[in-house]
């Protein structure tokens, strides 16, 4: 078992208290710390007091030292994120069963004061669990800070005092020296208790909810190259209590976890679900959401800032994947056509006039859909935009940027899923004829943005 240490006294007096029982237990102990250099020469002092009582009880100490940087100047949250990402990689290197850490029901209390003044919805109400599913626990959390300390100076245990924890320019400090005390005196005593209490109930809620919900997302969702995909209708359709928990569901799906992340967040991405434009967009720290007609995609922030070009020559008989995901093409002769026997993942098909293309056959190319670019598909020589078309079948936005089309000479030939330019297609049965296949990439939902498979026998130009 890992166990946390700053050196202050709640970390100091769960080592001991596991180190008394880890004997009876039959478990061993590594003591973590982390050192983030921030207050000097104190730090540093703290790192050799931790080593020292480690070596003083015969155990293995583990310290890292962190540089803990931030852009947007919060650095309690950074050194938290430096932390617990030291305490992952401690479970996963050590073989550790559990981290334990030093909370108490103190801190609790103030976790979920802070929450609330930030406005956090229920769910961040349930705060810090006795135990994570990442494996860190929390044994002290029904015990509260004053009787932490009354207890280790009974048994006469030393700790260091983090001088930091007097500088009110953290908003942790300052709730836990001045707005929670003040709070108490003016209003109920038992504040602490009232608050860690609302932890407890939020937790047993939220277990309940989890049960519930995991179905609703796993129907409702649907994973891209891009994030996760939501049905608008299916989604607004469901009780409002409802639609935010798989909004929340979603994006930590997306993330990994949500911190950072407020009842306000959420209640903006369900209002562009609501909104009257046909395209509608909302960013929340880490993640890019973009709601195109009735599909609502949740993406990390820049998943999908890849380039949109490519050019691919095709060649008759040969098979070519196209880049980013967005599918594969072949072309191929009319006697092949005549016994050829449609994959189960052809998604779509031509037959072209031979005749019309021979000049031009060699300069067969597939290429991403660009703005501006018109064909010919009723037969009535008016050349439509290709975009109307996208806005007439309601094609979303994300799959627009590589939408493939076939071109000889710089002229359309055809375009995914709005068939073939009336120049080009076949009148009944033509004794020389192309077919042209368009096939689905079978991973194209799962695949990563940018990312392309069978590369290696694409002939393949890309212009920025």
């Amino acid at each position: 078992m890992g166990v946390a240490v700053s050196g202050g006294a709640d970390s100091v007096a769960l080592l001991h208290i596991l180190n008394s029982l880890s004997n009876s237990s039959r478990f061993e102990i590594v003591v973590l710390h982390v050192n983030h250099g921030l207050r000097g020469a104190e730090s540093d002092a703290d790192e050799d007091f931790v080593r020292r009582l480690a070596d003083s009880l015969g155990l293995p100490a583990r310290v890292e030292r962190a540089q803990t940087g931030t852009n947007d100047g919060n650095l309690e949250q950074a050194a938290r994120t430096a932390r617990r990402a030291f305490f992952f990689r401690a479970l996963e290197q050590e073989s550790l069963a559990r981290v334990a850490l030093g909370h108490t029901r103190s801190d609790q209390a103030e976790t979920v004061l802070f929450r609330v003044l930030r406005g956090s919805g229920l769910t961040g109400l349930a705060s810090m669990r006795k135990m994570s599913a990442e494996g860190i626990i929390r044994p002290l959390l029904t015990t509260t800070r004053a009787a932490v300390r009354v207890w280790a100076r009974e048994q006469g245990i030393e700790w260091r005092e983090d001088s930091s924890n007097s500088n009110l320019d953290f908003a942790r400090n300052r709730l836990r020296q001045e707005t929670i005390p003040a709070l108490s005196r003016d209003f109920n005593l038992n504040l602490e208790s009232v608050l860690a209490g609302m932890a407890d109930r939020a937790q047993t809620e939220e277990e309940y909810w989890d049960e519930q919900i995991r179905p609703v997302y796993e129907q409702l969702k649907e994973r891209s190259r891009w994030g996760i995909i939501l049905s608008v209708p299916r989604l607004t359709a469901l009780h409002l209590a409802v639609q935010r928990r798989v909004i929340r569901r979603a994006l930590e799906d997306v993330r990994g976890d949500l911190r950072a992340i407020d009842m306000a967040h959420v209640d903006g991405f369900l209002a562009i679900c609501a909104s009257g434009h046909g395209h509608d967009r909302i960013m929340a720290p880490g993640v890019d959401a973009l709601r195109s007609f009735d599909q609502l995609l949740i993406s990390r922030t820049g998943a999908r800032d890849v380039d949109r070009y490519y050019r691919v020559q095709l060649t008759i008989g040969e098979r070519k994947t196209l880049p980013y995901g967005a599918g594969s093409v072949a072309i191929d002769q009319c006697d092949i056509c005549d016994t050829f026997k449609e994959e189960s993942y052809t998604s779509e098909s031509a037959d072209l006039d031979a005749d019309v293309l021979a000049a031009a056959a060699s300069s067969l190319v597939v290429r991403n859909w660009e703005p501006g670019d018109r064909f010919d598909a009723n037969g009535r020589g008016r050349p439509e935009k290709i975009k109307s078309l996208f806005q007439e079948h309601r094609v979303p936005l994300w799959e627009r940027r590589h939408w493939p089309v076939l071109v000889s000479a710089d002229e359309i030939v055809w375009v995914r899923q709005f068939g073939t330019a009336a120049k080009y297609r076949v009148a009944g049965r033509a004794e020389r004829a192309l077919r042209f296949r368009y096939m689905t990439d079978p991973d194209f939902r799962q695949s990563a943005a940018g990312e392309s498979k069978g590369a290696e026998s694409t002939s393949l130009i890309v212009r920025g």
